[in-house]
């Protein structure tokens, strides 16, 4: 990936995603502007991962949608909050500030310095918001109103702002009333899971919720027992040698996966999942390090495709595969050098899934399947060098999925 990106240059490849986006949709208004105010938060999210960033945009992305919701929600019917074409929920205007989000991003991170870059950006932003007057969902007001949600989300709650340590002020005030069980357990929490690949899942999952009522929408949580096969481990500098790792699924952080799948008719649907897989290396001493794990996460990120076979019984098999991108937690140290801890994009991911679910009501149901991953994983080391693994996963997970 960092040769890809050396090669095409990191300008052009937004450029080019964005280009996409636009010719690969139907040519109408609407479309366009429903494309664009995905393409923009998803590309900009793209680059934030190259930067180690992507946790925080997702972070800054899922605030400015909570708000955008939470402000339709409490106006209810007042005429500020009433769409053109009839209806409400209008103000601010969602799609603004999803597009806004993105677009500030992009400008003042990954295209700053490029002009043409960044206007084109800008301008695809203000085109969404322009869509969304043209087609009747939002006057002006409610479209300014999206546009300022979004801009001030991006650039006030980035990290350090006074913004964000007023907020996280308030959180820890919480915690000290809390009492002392309070404080382990807000403490434990912390200091175990990193809840940016859920952040970045949840952003996604936030992105494609408009087109959820063109089709049946089913979101999946699930758990299970994940185990990994050897594989070869090599590091630029050490050289190659066969590592055995161990899951530990019920350890914390616990193994865990959650999907979003749009079903675009009775057998065929699309969707998006996370991963929540990890491992631990059997006997990293014996290998030369004191730390040899990615147990915050490999966090595969992947866009599926799914069949599954309807038929007169509560059973229902089904069957997905999907491609994506790994984003592991990298801790690792060899002994006595510098201590690498933090979230990396690695390489490409794979899965394989079958399995059935077992209609509970028309709305939930139970599942039980296999799932088999494949990730590449290239990571970057504090202590010099990078090491390199493919790693294969199988897991038998248990869950539970709700559709609407």
């Amino acid at each position: 990936m960092t040769k890809l990106l050396r090669w095409a240059g990191l300008v052009h490849l937004v450029m080019a995603a964005l280009l996409v986006a636009i010719v690969f949709c139907p040519k109408d208004v609407r479309s366009y502007g429903d494309r664009l105010q995905i393409a923009l938060p998803l590309v900009a999210y793209g680059c934030a991962l190259t930067s180690r960033q992507g946790a925080e945009l997702a972070l800054r992305f899922g605030l400015s949608w909570i708000a955008a919701h939470t402000i339709k929600r409490s106006l209810g019917e007042s005429p500020i909050n009433a769409r053109p074409y009839g209806g409400f929920s209008g103000f601010p205007s969602a799609h603004t500030t999803a597009a806004v989000v993105g677009a500030s991003a992009l400008v003042h991170d990954c295209v700053r310095g490029n002009p043409v870059a960044q206007a084109l950006v800008i301008m695809g932003a203000a085109y969404v918001g322009a869509s969304r007057i043209a087609v009747g969902a939002h006057d002006i007001w409610q479209v300014f109103a999206g546009a300022l949600l979004g801009w001030l989300c991006e650039r006030s709650l980035r990290r350090d702002s006074p913004q964000r340590r007023w907020v996280l002020g308030a959180l820890f005030a919480v915690r000290r009333r809390g009492g002392a069980w309070m404080r382990r357990l807000w403490m434990k929490a912390l200091g175990r899971f990193h809840l940016g690949p859920v952040a970045s899942a949840l952003m996604i999952m936030a992105l494609l919720l408009p087109f959820a009522a063109q089709a049946e929408t089913e979101l999946s949580v699930y758990t299970g027992v994940q185990t990994a096969p050897h594989s070869v481990l090599t590091h630029s500098l050490l050289g190659s040698q066969r590592v055995g790792w161990k899951g530990k699924s019920f350890e914390a952080p616990p193994y865990y996966g959650f999907r979003a799948v749009w079903w675009r008719s009775a057998t065929l649907g699309f969707g998006v999942e996370v991963n929540h897989a990890k491992v631990y290396a059997d006997q990293p001493a014996a290998y030369g390090y004191d730390r040899l794990e990615f147990t915050d996460g490999m966090n595969l990120l992947t866009a599926s495709v799914w069949r599954r076979f309807p038929n007169s019984s509560r059973w229902t098999p089904y069957l997905g595969a999907g491609l994506g991108v790994a984003v592991p937690h990298v801790d690792i140290q060899p002994i006595g050098q510098a201590h690498t801890f933090g979230y990396q994009v690695t390489g490409p991911a794979a899965q394989v899934v079958a399995g059935a679910s077992w209609r509970m009501t028309d709305k939930w149901s139970l599942f039980g399947e296999y799932k088999g991953t494949y990730s590449r994983h290239r990571a970057k080391l504090d202590s010099g060098g990078e090491i390199r693994s493919n790693i294969v996963t199988n897991a038998l997970n248990l869950g539970v999925s709700f559709r609407f």
